[in-house]
C-alpha cells in the first residue's frame, strides 16, 4: 500500500533559506512532510519561513545530518537527482519512470529522494550512495533547474501517481442520444424560422453543426442550455414579427409558457 509518509526529501548542502522554504511548500502541496537537510550552510530561516508560506510545519519538523549516509541510513531505497551525464549515470530515468519504484518502496519502508547543492549538485561520492539516478528532462542549452523546482517536479509525479487526488466529477450525467437528437431538431427548426439557413441547405448546415458539437462530451445540462438558447431565439424572432416558434420543437421547459422567453437559469438542472 502506498504510504507518502515514508518518502523523505533530502537536501544536501543547501545554500539559501528561500530555496529550503520553497521546498517545504512544494512538499506540503504534494502530501509529503519528511524533510532532511545534510550539512546545510547557515540559512536565513526568516526567509525560509516566508517562502514556505503555510508549510512552516515541514520546516519546523526538519531533521539535520552531517553526512548523506547518515540521512538515508534508515531508507530501503535511495534515489539521487543529477543533470550531469557520465558512465555511472547511464541508468538515469525521469521522475515519471522511477515513480512506480518509489511508490512500491513506500509499502515496505522509507524511500529517500536526494537533491544536491544549488551551485554544484551532488558529488560522485554522494551519488554513489544512491541506488537509482533521476534526471529531469530539460533542454541541452540550459539544463540546470532550481532545486525547489526540481523538488516540485519529483513530488508532483509521486503524488499524481499515488492516485490520492480525485478530480471533481461532473454532476450532470452525459446527455442521451435521444436528448441530443431532440436538440438538433430544435436547432434545425429555429434556424430555419429565423432565416439563418434555407431549407435546401439545411441538411448540409446541420451536418456542419453536428461536427462542431461532436468534438466534446455533452452533459444533460449542456444540451438543455443549448435548447434554451434556441427557444429564446425562436421567441425573439416571433416577437419581432418573424415566423412562430416551431410547433415541432420539444419544450423541455414546462414551467415556461409557449411564446414566453426561456431564461438561461431555467436551462440548467437544479
Amino acid at each position: 500500500m502506498v504510504n507518502l509518509e515514508n518518502i523523505r526529501i533530502v537536501l544536501v548542502g543547501a545554500l539559501y533559506g528561500g530555496n529550503v522554504g520553497s521546498v517545504c511548500r512544494a512538499m506540503a502541496n504534494m502530501g509529503l512532510s519528511d524533510l532532511a537537510l545534510v550539512a546545510p550552510r547557515p540559512l536565513n530561516l526568516d526567509e525560509a519561513r516566508w517562502m514556505a508560506c503555510h508549510a512552516t510545519e515541514v520546516l519546523d519538523n526538519r531533521t539535520e545530518f552531517e553526512t548523506l549516509p547518515a540521512a538515508v541510513a534508515d531508507c530501503n531505497l535511495v534515489l539521487g537527482t543529477s543533470v550531469r551525464k557520465g558512465l555511472y549515470r547511464q541508468h538515469a530515468r525521469t521522475p515519471r519512470e522511477w515513480t512506480p519504484r518509489i511508490l512500491e518502496g513506500t509499502a515496505n519502508g522509507r524511500v529517500a529522494v536526494v537533491f544536491g547543492r544549488e551551485d554544484s549538485g551532488l558529488s560522485n561520492d554522494e551519488l554513489a550512495v544512491c541506488n537509482l539516478v533521476i534526471r529531469i528532462p530539460s533542454t541541452e542549452e540550459y539544463s540546470s533547474l532550481n532545486v525547489a523546482q526540481a523538488v516540485m517536479i519529483c513530488c508532483y509525479e509521486i503524488y499524481a501517481a499515488s492516485e490520492q487526488y480525485q478530480p471533481p466529477r461532473e454532476k450532470s450525467p452525459e446527455a442521451s442520444t435521444d436528448l441530443k437528437e431532440r436538440m438538433f431538431a430544435l436547432w434545425r427548426e429555429t434556424l430555419l424560422a429565423i432565416g439563418f439557413m434555407k431549407p435546401e441547405k439545411a441538411d448540409h448546415m446541420m451536418l456542419g453543426l453536428r461536427r462542431v458539437f461532436g468534438r466534446g462530451a455533452w452533459t444533460t445540462d449542456d444540451v438543455r442550455i443549448l435548447m434554451g438558447v434556441m427557444r429564446q431565439a425562436a421567441w425573439a424572432a416571433s416577437a419581432a414579427g418573424h415566423k412562430e416558434t416551431p410547433a415541432e420543437a420539444p419544450n423541455l421547459f414546462e414551467d415556461v409558457p409557449a411564446g414566453e422567453p426561456a431564461r438561461r437559469e431555467d436551462a440548467v438542472a437544479k
